[in-house]
């Protein structure tokens, strides 16, 4: 056997290497399974029922068992002139854009402070910046409350600096603020950090060129560093406008869509479409679930158009060679 591997090698033969083993369809569609299984039990199925419910009058309470098929009467209701979704609606969109610049942008601006390297001690201040996003969020929304209250530690120090007590969480414009700035504190590390390894990640050579050429450090800027930030945040940014859409949970705990809109409005000026579809299932809807569903479906279908589109028109999601 020897002398045979010697004959082929002294010949000049020489054997094809091994082939690597490739998974075939079958076992590809097995390591996808659970991922499938997943999507089907906990998005597709709850979507489908919520999809069919919105076309009944089942309600929690009165019509848990015995509820009926209404057709389109829940839509009728909800885009009635009476109804409350175009002023949630607006409110929706307003915080979604605002809490998205404000979150992205102020990320962005930390990341390029901390990334210069003139600033002194800034690996701790990374360190300190970063810890909002390590504490618990429904902690962190607490903590948030209590510095809002009328007699928390903001009015305390409005107070000695000589100005007024501002009712954060009683009134429309305060309210709407207190919201906008709690957010930024829950979502700007994760931007920062995000631009912190884009910029890490720029070749140096290009800032060498750059200096040689003579170019300013605001022509470098705005030929290399923006736009390397940019095509790395662009992806992000779609998935924090669809999030901050259908973000309820900050809402619900720091004011529960308060103060309300007008007396006897089931709605307030701080609810968004995800708040007030919670508030009709448990709150001043008492468990009305049909008109709870129509809203939970035109929000999934202007966030599944707003990403299509967006998607389409920055070739965010487009596949590169």
């Amino acid at each position: 056997m020897q002398q045979a591997h010697q004959s082929v090698a002294g010949s000049g033969f020489v054997e094809p290497p091994p082939q690597e083993k490739r998974f075939t369809w079958p076992t590809a569609y097995w390591y996808l399974l659970p991922v499938a299984l997943s999507a089907l039990v906990f998005t597709i199925g709850p979507f489908f029922y919520t999809f069919y419910i919105s076309f009944t009058n089942y309600h929690r309470v009165f019509r848990a068992r015995d509820y009926d098929w209404v057709g389109l009467e829940n839509y009728r209701r909800a885009l009635s002139s009476g109804g409350e979704l175009f002023p949630v609606l607006g409110w929706t969109f307003a915080f979604m854009f605002i809490s998205t610049a404000l979150n992205v942008f102020g990320g962005l601006i930390l990341a390029l402070l901390l990334n210069n390297k003139e600033l002194h001690e800034r690996n701790i201040y990374r360190t300190l910046l970063i810890i909002p996003w390590a504490l618990p969020g429904i902690l962190t929304i607490q903590v948030w409350s209590g510095l809002f209250g009328l007699s928390g530690p903001f009015n305390l120090i409005l107070e000695n600096m000589g100005f007024e007590r501002v009712r954060w969480l009683m009134e429309e414009q305060p309210a709407r603020a207190a919201l906008l700035i709690a957010n930024f504190w829950l979502s700007y590390p994760f931007f920062m950090t995000v631009g912190l390894a884009a910029l890490q990640a720029i070749p140096r050579d290009l800032y060498e060129v750059a200096d040689l050429d003579g170019a300013g450090s605001s022509q470098i800027f705005r030929d290399i560093t923006w736009p390397f930030l940019i095509a790395s945040v662009t992806p992000l940014l779609i998935t924090q406008l669809a999030f901050q859409f259908n973000n309820a949970g900050l809402i619900i705990l720091l004011t529960n869509g308060n103060p309300q809109a007008y007396p006897g409005a089931r709605y307030g000026v701080t609810d968004t479409l995800a708040s007030f579809s919670y508030k009709l299932i448990n709150g001043q809807g008492n468990g009305d679930m049909g008109y709870a569903a129509a809203y939970g479906v035109f929000t999934f279908l202007i966030i599944a158009t707003f990403t299509l589109l967006s998607s389409k028109v920055t070739n965010a999601f487009k596949e590169a060679n």
